[in-house]
């Protein structure tokens, strides 16, 4: 169903479905907007604006506070619905819900330290700052994180006046809807948010419509770059994209073999290595203790059980797409040098379930420098810490990168040296603090960071010089 001026209406566009992907079983079933009706929805929302937009943010905070109370009551229900179309294991699905309830206190906090409004007397003359929403925003949504990652642009935008066209992933719109409708049950005013499904199709009329102001993606760098595409003809227009990542993880100076090894398969394989910021590449000293670590990482991954009731099972990957993707991209390392340490299968009997995979590239010509999306993990050995950093920097992304040492001293010159946006020290690559901005350079996004400066693509300032005659 989409959400058109407070109201669940069926869309009139093509039919698609929401599959488990661990079962392959229908969940879902309904139907894209088609243009009238996205119309509608960009012409309600603009019309929300005036009066949204003029409402104190106390009266705006009184809503969204709402939303997240009923958030909290319900989280047990959204966990499940997370789960259901995403595969992701309970405790991971329960993790995404803590981290988006997590959001209010430091988007309010961004709010009011990037933003707001401020005045300062000079002599004669006051200097004022103040802040103003764009007017509909546009929040296209990931099916990684169909909760949390959507949430992190529609928080911080309706604080700031703006309203909302929420299109999220086709694979997860019973997340999005119910979601939605926690929202719409917070009190939100007519046109505040709009929810809509559709595919590129869609996406790509919301750039294009004039009282679209802005399209705030979380995906892929190749959607990304046709986005970028369709904006340069639309300067006026934000454009936040916050895109994907093939992020090192370097071990150095350390004789905790287990735990780093804990923490490299945490970091490739959560989610079955479906997050932006998983590890894709393992950087290790050709040391005796840099070789025990890849087998006991090795061994780790060969205890995995791939039963829901068991403590290492990880979950699926999205679609029957997703897993053909992952394993050609498997063949294609092979073809270009890289050798199998462990190599990725698909689960017996199962419907999107792979076994982990480990590549060497040790003796790879060139690095493949494209980013995969699932539970692989691309080793090589040097020979000095130096060459760990240059090899760390050998990629076109910049999202995240993670240390893993006994040598504290190490990491200043790691964070300093790395290109990634996200720098973590003996943690997962993953680990990112809502208190800090979020997002990379390079293929990773567009400069224009989420978290907390998400506040700063959600208002645009005005500076006044005011003097008396």
């Amino acid at each position: 169903m989409l959400y058109l001026q407070n109201a669940w209406v069926p869309g009139k566009g093509k039919d698609f479905k929401s599959i488990d992907p661990a079962s392959g079983e229908i969940i879902w079933e309904g139907n894209f907007v088609n243009s009238a009706q996205l119309n509608t929805a960009l012409k309600s929302s603009s019309q929300a604006h005036r009066n949204w937009s003029q409402q104190s943010f106390a009266q705006r905070l009184k809503i969204i506070k709402k939303f997240y109370s009923l958030l909290e009551q319900n989280k047990e229900t959204m966990g499940r619905l997370i789960t259901n179309e995403t595969g992701k294991v309970p405790v991971d699905a329960a993790s995404e819900v803590g981290a988006a309830l997590a959001k209010l206190e430091n988007s309010v906090l961004a709010y009011q330290q990037r933003t707001g409004s401020q005045s300062k007397k000079l002599s004669s003359m006051t200097t004022s700052l103040q802040h103003s929403s764009h007017g509909v925003l546009s929040v296209i949504g990931p099916f990684n994180f169909p909760l949390h990652l959507p949430n992190g642009h529609i928080t911080p935008a309706l604080l700031a006046g703006n309203t909302i066209v929420f299109k999220p992933s086709e694979a997860t719109p019973m997340v999005a809807e119910y979601m939605t409708l926690l929202w719409s049950q917070a009190g939100l005013p007519a046109g505040v948010i709009t929810l809509v499904h559709g595919g590129k199709e869609v996406v790509r009329a919301l750039c294009k419509h004039p009282l679209n102001k802005g399209i705030l993606f979380t995906g892929s760098y190749s959607v990304g770059k046709q986005l970028g595409k369709i904006m340069a003809d639309r300067p006026e227009k934000i454009l936040a994209l916050e895109l994907g990542g093939n992020n090192p993880i370097v071990v150095w100076s350390t004789r905790k073999i287990n735990a780093a090894a804990d923490l490299i398969f945490e970091s490739a394989f959560i989610s079955s290595g479906q997050r932006c910021t998983c590890a894709r590449r393992l950087i290790l000293p050709n040391t005796k203790d840099g070789k025990k670590i890849l087998n006991r990482l090795k061994k780790k991954i060969q205890s995995l059980s791939y039963k829901p009731s068991e403590a290492l099972y990880y979950g699926p990957l999205i679609s029957m797409a997703a897993t053909e993707r992952f394993l050609k991209f498997q063949d294609k390392l092979l073809s270009l040098g890289a050798t199998s340490i462990l190599k990725a299968k698909k689960v017996q009997g199962s419907y999107n379930l792979v076994t982990p995979s480990l590549m060497s590239t040790q003796d790879m010509p060139k690095p493949y420098d494209e980013e995969n999306f699932g539970p692989m993990l691309q080793v090589s050995f040097v020979d000095s810490f130096e060459q760990a950093i240059e090899t760390a920097n050998q990629t076109k992304y910049g999202l995240a990168a993670s240390l893993l040492s006994d040598n504290d001293q190490l990491f200043d010159t790691f964070a300093q040296e790395v290109n990634a946006g996200v720098i973590n020290f003996n943690a997962t690559t993953t680990g990112a603090s809502g208190a800090f901005p979020f997002g990379g350079i390079g293929r990773s996004g567009n400069m224009r960071p989420a978290g907390f400066y998400a506040a700063d693509y959600c208002a645009w300032p005005k500076a006044s010089i005011i003097k008396k005659l």
